[in-house]
Order: structure tokens, then C-alpha cells, then sequence
């Protein structure tokens, strides 16, 4: 079992929708009690998932196959191999720390609202009418948007932690390279950073690109 830290670098803007409206936003971002967007554990998950099995297919399944993956993922009547909580912005617990106490001294000033207003921006968008070439009456549509440069910290825990298990997870990181809403409108490019354990990082990923395993 081990534990390796990964920050997830936002190169665009990131739509990680909560589902949720307001009076003001249409589409809000996933964020905690004090405002602070964090990019949650089970999303990711998903996500690392899917660029797993698109690696298996490109390579035919000649690097990591299905199978693996799936033991790795705990689809199936398998346990899932690996775990991991939310990740949030760094110094997370820290920041918290420093919102309890502002909130407690200067009440109504440093809202939810406003710590939240620090790490985004509202995007605007219309849909067009294809027959005359205007905006559709009543389709103006706004979305909170977490901005780039935003990053994230967290750690992934590999119950079994084999070479193959760490290779999927190396792979599957190394791809995931767009995520949440309007991928195809240029929002949602990241990179995922290897923070921890470099050397065993560097140590497997060798062993792959020379055909080891």
C-alpha cells in the first residue's frame, strides 16, 4: 500500500458543474462551505478510469489490457485498488483556518460569495438561430468557470501497489488531459503532475518505455 501526491494544473478554464443555480449564475461550480472550489475525489476517479481503458485501446491492449483495469477500478465483483479523497487548492487547511477566523472578526465581509469570486469568473453564451444567423430570444446562458492556473493537490493510494497497477495509474494520468463541461469549446485542458515518489515513478515509467513491462 502507498500513497502519492498528484496536483492537477487547470491550462484553461474549468467547468466542474454542481448541477446548482442561482439568482446570478446559471451553472455554479463544485465548491466547500467557505467558497474555495475543489475538484471532487469520485470525478476524478471516473475520469482517470476512462483514460485508462482509452490507453488499453490504443495500444491494443499490448501495454495494459481491460482486465487489469478493471481490477485496478474494482469493476465487476472486484474491490477497487485504489482510493482517494478530494482534491483541493493548496494549503487547503491552512486557508480554512484563516476563513473561520476572518468570518468570526469581520462578519458579512468575507462571504462565500466573495472567497469564491477570487478562483473564478463568469462566461456568457447565446445559441444561435441557424436560419437567420442571431441569438434565439430568451437563450442568454451564464456559467461560473474556475480559472486557469488554478491547481489542485491531493493523493492517490494504490491498496496494491504492483508494478502493473502503478503503470495504469502512471498512463492514465499522463493522458487525462481535458475534463468537466465544454471540452470542445476549449475549456477544461489540465495536467496532472507526479508530486511524490519520483523515483519509483521514473523507475516504472522506464521500465515501460524499454519494453520491460
Amino acid at each position: 500500500m502507498e500513497k502519492f501526491k498528484i496536483k492537477i494544473v487547470a491550462k484553461s478554464s474549468l467547468q466542474l458543474s454542481t448541477n446548482k443555480s442561482d439568482i446570478t449564475v446559471d451553472t455554479e461550480v463544485v465548491h466547500d462551505q467557505y467558497g474555495m472550489p475543489y475538484f471532487p475525489a469520485k470525478r476524478f476517479k471516473g475520469l482517470l478510469y476512462e483514460s485508462a481503458l482509452e490507453m488499453a485501446e490504443i495500444s491494443q491492449e499490448k501495454w495494459i489490457t481491460i482486465k487489469d483495469i478493471n481490477d485496478l477500478f474494482g469493476l465487476g465483483n472486484t474491490e477497487s485498488k485504489i482510493r482517494m479523497e478530494n482534491f483541493y487548492l493548496p494549503n487547503y487547511k491552512q486557508m480554512c483556518r484563516d476563513w473561520q477566523y476572518l468570518n468570526s472578526q469581520y462578519k458579512g465581509i468575507f462571504t462565500k460569495q466573495s472567497v469564491l469570486e477570487l478562483y473564478t469568473d463568469i462566461r456568457f453564451q447565446t445559441a444561435i438561430d441557424r436560419e437567420t444567423g442571431t441569438a434565439k430570444a430568451t437563450s442568454l446562458y451564464n456559467m461560473q468557470v474556475i480559472n486557469d492556473g488554478t491547481t489542485f493537490e491531493g493523493e492517490i493510494e494504490l491498496v496494491e501497489d504492483t508494478e502493473k497497477n502503478l503503470l495504469i495509474l502512471i498512463l492514465a494520468l499522463k493522458n487525462l488531459r481535458f475534463v468537466g463541461a465544454k471540452r470542445n469549446r476549449g475549456y477544461g485542458e489540465i495536467t496532472c503532475i507526479w508530486d511524490s515518489n519520483k523515483d519509483r515513478y521514473n523507475k516504472v515509467f522506464d521500465e515501460f518505455k524499454n519494453g520491460i513491462i
